[in-house]
Formats: structure tokens, sequence, C-alpha cells
């Protein structure tokens, strides 16, 4: 169990490296992200990383919270057009992605319905 700890904690990092040498937006979320996900369509035995992970989460929630600045809230009437649009684009794509990953992948209801939502 340490080793496919320590093993998915490596291509994560690495992942980490390689989007930050060439200069890709959001190193540390998408290369971790990104690298992981080739390594286990490559079939790599992964771990998550349990209370760390957590951890993780919640410092990228505090961050983003952090990041809603009063210029950000004077700047809401600007964005109300996109602001409308994203009920209207959660619900095209459970009406899409659910289907989908039933009769595809044969997911179960719960499992499909996470796999297709955003965010």
């Amino acid at each position: 169990m340490l080793f496919r700890l320590s093993l998915t904690l490596t291509i994560a990092s690495a992942g980490t490296g390689i989007f930050w040498l060439l200069g890709l937006p959001l190193p540390f979320l998408f290369g971790p992200l990104f690298a992981c996900l080739i390594a286990a369509l490559l079939g790599v035995n992964l771990k998550n990383a349990g209370q760390l992970g957590v951890g993780m989460r919640t410092i990228l929630g505090v961050a983003v919270g952090a990041s809603i600045t009063p210029q950000v809230v004077e700047r809401l009437p600007q964005m109300t057009a996109s602001i409308l649009m994203v009920p209207i684009y959660v619900i095209l794509i459970g009406m899409v992605g659910v289907p989908f990953f039933r009769k595809v992948y044969k997911f179960d209801w719960p499992t499909a319905w996470y796999a297709a939502m955003p965010g």
C-alpha cells in the first residue's frame, strides 16, 4: 500500500514538474490530474492520499475563497450573462453525461451522476 501511494505521489509530482516547465496553466492542479489520468489509463494501480488529499483540497478551497475580493463582487453585474448560463450548462451536461456513462460504461446511477457533473 505504501508503494502504491509513493508511486502515485511520484507520478503526481512529475506531472506538476512537467506542467511547470512547459509553462502550462495551474501546474499544481492540472499537472498531477493529467499525469495520474494518463497513468490510470495505462493501467497503473494508483492510491489516493487519504487525509493528505483532504488537507490539500482544504487549502485549495481557502485559496479560491480568498480570491473573492470586493473588486470581484463589483464586477458581478458584468458577469450576469455568464452566471445565468451555469445552471443551463449543468442541466445539459447532466442530460448528456448521465445517460452516456450509464449506457456506454455501464456505471450505476450515482457513479454516472458524479462522473458527469462538472466540478
